[in-house]
């Protein structure tokens, strides 16, 4: 067991163990990627290659009392600090707690090292905190910040760190987890905590809704107008599910012009194949990547308290003919 079982980012995780072998490890990373792809994995084996007791350098036995410490959360020296469970936010407290023994010798490993994942949920006050441990770390001080999108975290904070970017995993290297289903496998688009945790009826259902709005919106005149607006009334109803339904519309769209383009090889709703060829039949490319455009925008408002009726219905009317002339 060592870096050889993590599967996937092949080239990230050899520059990782390149400079852990060479004794050169930056004390300031950054993990930036998709959930579940594995980037927590690779910052505790990190951690553990820097604290193991048998391996040699650039790796990590996984059997020492060091590896099998930090395996349990339970090393002296390697601590996580994520979301508490009461708060949305990384609070500065607990940034600060840290930073009081940034200057200390570790207590039972060679190096100290601090996770901190999610990165971009630590606040303002957090994050300029943070920087103190950054600009100068004692040199067995290590910082692995983890998070979705680096360009959610403050510049000053990217600007001390070299950052690695982490991709999803190629359908070959999904199947390396055991994982065999072939529509789980697309839907999972590269992520295993994702192929994990699908819950493919209740996705198929919510998957059936979108795909009535988008077969209704393509090409849609003015006699469809009241149904598109009570299709776009119950994609935006639901609250917590809005943002699930935003990434199941963009990839039916994104299928819909792989088929249109002749490459129905690298499509996810494998089992609506037929269903997209006849929307591609309707559909035009214009019409499609306006809508593609259109989520984009709404993907970045969602942050702000933004009218998401409002967005909806601007979205459905996007890919039909009734505010674009075109009938």
């Amino acid at each position: 067991m060592g870096f050889d079982a993590f599967l996937g980012n092949a080239k990230t995780v050899m520059t990782l163990r390149r400079k852990l072998l060479e004794g050169r490890f930056p004390h300031a990373l950054i993990f930036s990627g998709p959930e579940g792809i594995g980037k927590h994995t690779c910052a505790v084996m990190v951690a553990k290659a820097l604290n193991c007791l048998r391996a040699q350098p650039g790796d990590f036995c996984d059997e020492c009392s060091s590896c099998r410490k930090i395996n349990s959360d339970a090393h002296a020296d390697v601590r996580t600090i994520s979301v508490e469970d009461d708060a949305t936010q990384v609070k500065i407290a607990q940034i600060r707690d840290a930073l009081k023994i940034l200057n200390l010798q570790p207590l039972e490993g060679r190096n100290k090292v601090f996770i901190l994942d999610p990165a971009d949920s630590l606040n303002a006050e957090a994050a300029n905190a943070l920087l103190k441990g950054l600009e100068e770390p004692p040199e067995n001080t290590f910082f692995i910040l983890i998070t979705v999108n680096v360009y959610e975290l403050l510049l000053t904070v990217r600007s001390r760190c070299q950052i690695y970017n982490f991709v999803p995993l190629t359908l070959a290297e999904m199947r390396q987890h055991g994982i065999t289903d072939e529509l789980l496998l697309r839907c999972s688009r590269g992520s295993i905590g994702r192929a994990q945790s699908l819950d493919m009826g209740r996705l198929k259902n919510e998957r059936q809704m979108v795909l009535n709005l988008l077969q209704t919106a393509i090409g849609a005149d003015e006699n469809k107008f009241q149904e598109l607006l009570g299709l776009s009334a119950e994609l935006g109803r639901a609250k917590h599910d809005f943002e699930n339904r935003m990434e199941i519309l963009a990839v039916l769209i994104a299928d819909t012009l792989y088929i249109k383009e002749g490459i129905p090889e690298k499509l996810v709703n494998i089992d609506l194949e037929g269903t997209l060829e006849k929307l591609a039949e309707r559909a035009t490319v214009d019409q499609l990547i306006r809508m593609a455009e259109f989520l984009r925008l709404i993907e970045s408002s969602l942050k702000s308290n933004v009218n998401r009726q409002m967005l909806t219905d601007v979205l459905v009317l996007t890919g039909s003919n009734i505010m674009h002339g075109l009938s």
